[in-house]
């Protein structure tokens, strides 16, 4: 999957990007290869967003899980032919483990679609093809079930080897008549191997014919036998043989070539849609893991959802135990959103903008509902941009570069996330640019979500604004000021719950509670109720 110019890298971090392209990764090389090449859809193609999203959620509810594993099992199995296919295509002559490959592949293909049958959605992947090269390679199965060129695919190989056999069994015989008179004269059994010693103390008189010295000691001599008449005459017989069945075999091998070379475009045809399967099959599989559904998708600039996930943070909770806390929201055009720390407000900029590049991508999305919009650009500004990017300029001065560069791109359909921006200025100067900011945005019509804690933002800009519930009940602090006990105190304290409210009733911070609840003393709490009070 390529983000292309829809996000920036920083961003897509921050969004989640990476965490969903290793979510959706295709096992097989005809995926993979097609997986590194899609590109999110634009505005404009709503429609086919929406259709790839529900084609994609209806395949996940008719195939049991099982299936799907199945599938996928047998897809990471499959060999890439498609090196294969190519060269044969420029008249090459394919070789065995070619030939094995190829076989393998085309039944493989049979047990793909025999593991996907009971969902009519997906298409079967064998075809004429690779049936006929499927059966043109069965009589070189093996035992082993590997491939062998078996006397089956030429019809005059049989004879051939047949008589080869033979030969080399003359051979053998003329060979094992010299070794054994040579034996006899030098008072042997037999002579093992091609090479041999003779002791020069054990030796009377010379080497008998046939013998040639391969090198002399002072003791002993290394010698070998040469092949007389009888073997000469054997071994051209042998070679002559050897020949024939070689060019039999080529033969053989240049027939089961041109097959393959015939049925090539069948076969590429198979292997794109191998492609299209692995990549479909790992998106039911993310869909039917994450409890995903095919979301509208809209031409207008909105997000609105109901029971949202973060998936990223979801799987981290759940690996640690803790449960996440779904969220509603219908954003249409900007928006400001307040609440407390630890409430959220980051949390919800980063679900919208996850449930916007999988609608982006085709993709069935991690809520019960969803109502989604295409976009030229997908943007973060603000707090956790200065963690990825460093640099010696201070986080203020690199929010407003930041801005300056998202503000000056030509994107006509902009979603803008906008995690407390300026919060490292003065307070009255920070909420200036942040309602300066609100207003563009409003202007441009993009859609954006501006969570913050200064209040009067939303009024002062002309927005709609919401907030997170925050706390609903402080708990006392645990005794033992154990960490992960707090962060359990506060989950089941905090209210999660986005609203849609006015300027004056919205939900007080809570910041002092917060601070108690996470262990610091009462005196200090204490203090800090006093000065709020003053």
């Amino acid at each position: 999957m390529k983000a292309l110019d829809l996000l920036d890298d920083a961003s897509a971090d921050l969004l989640g990007f990476d965490w969903l392209v290793k979510a959706l990764a295709p096992v097989s090389p005809y995926g993979a290869r097609l997986f590194s090449e899609l590109v999110p859809f634009r505005p404009g193609n709503e429609a086919a967003a929406e259709s790839r999203a529900r084609r994609i959620a209806e395949i996940a509810d008719g195939l049991h899980p099982d299936r799907v594993a199945a599938a996928r099992s047998l897809l990471q199995q499959l060999p890439d032919i498609v090196g294969v296919v190519a060269r044969v295509s420029m008249g090459e002559m394919l070789d065995d483990p070619a030939f094995l490959e190829l076989r393998q592949f085309c039944e493989m293909l049979e047990r793909i679609d025999a593991s996907l049958a009971a969902s009519a959605l997906v298409q079967p992947i064998a075809n004429e093809a690779t049936r006929a090269v499927s059966e043109s390679l069965a009589p070189g199965r093996n035992e082993a079930d590997g491939f062998y060129l078996a006397d089956a695919f030429d019809a005059e190989l049989a004879a051939a080897r047949a008589a080869y056999a033979q030969a080399q069994a003359e051979l053998n015989a003329a060979r094992g008549r010299e070794n054994e008179s040579v034996a006899r004269e030098l008072g042997r059994d037999e002579i093992a191997g091609n090479e041999f010693i003779v002791m020069r103390s054990e030796l009377r008189g010379a080497l008998p014919a046939g013998v040639r010295v391969v090198r002399e000691a002072a003791t002993y001599l290394l010698c070998a036998l040469e092949y007389g008449e009888s073997c000469r005459s054997a071994l051209e017989r042998r070679e002559a043989a050897l020949r024939t069945v070689a060019a039999l075999e080529e033969r053989a091998r240049l027939s089961l070539s041109s097959i393959v070379s015939e049925h090539a475009a069948g076969l590429g045809a198979a292997a794109g849609a191998l492609g299209e399967l692995d990549v479909t099959i790992g998106a039911v599989r993310f869909t039917q893991r994450h409890r995903c559904t095919a979301p509208v998708v809209t031409g207008e600039p909105v997000l609105t959802f109901e029971q949202a996930r973060f998936l990223p943070l979801e799987a981290e909770l759940t690996v640690a135990g803790r449960r996440y806390a779904p969220i509603d929201l219908d954003l249409r055009g900007a928006a400001v959103l307040t609440g407390p720390n630890m409430g959220g407000k980051s949390l919800a900029l980063q679900t919208c903008g996850f449930l916007a590049l999988c609608t982006a991508f085709g993709l069935p999305a991690p809520a019960v509902r969803a109502r989604v919009g295409l976009f030229d650009q997908i943007a973060w500004l603000g707090t956790g941009l200065q963690e990825r990017t460093g640099g010696l300029l201070s986080s203020f001065a690199r929010e407003l570069l930041g801005l300056q560069e998202i503000l000056a791109r030509s994107a006509p359909r902009l979603l803008i996330f906008v995690d407390e921006f300026a919060r490292t200025t003065t307070p009255h100067e920070g909420k200036a640019l942040v309602v300066a900011l609100t207003e563009r945005l409003r202007e441009r019509n993009a859609c954006a979500l501006v969570a913050t804690h200064l209040q009067g933002v939303a009024a002062a800009a002309g927005v709609a604004h919401f907030a997170v519930r925050g706390l609903k009940g402080i708990r006392t602090p645990p005794a033992a000021r154990n960490l992960h006990e707090a962060l359990e105190a506060l989950a089941a304290s905090m209210d999660y719950t986005i609203a849609d409210v006015s300027d004056d009733d919205v939900p007080v911070a809570d910041a002092i509670a917060l601070a108690e609840l996470l262990g610091l003393d009462s005196e200090f709490v204490k203090a800090a109720y006093r000065a709020l009070s003053q």
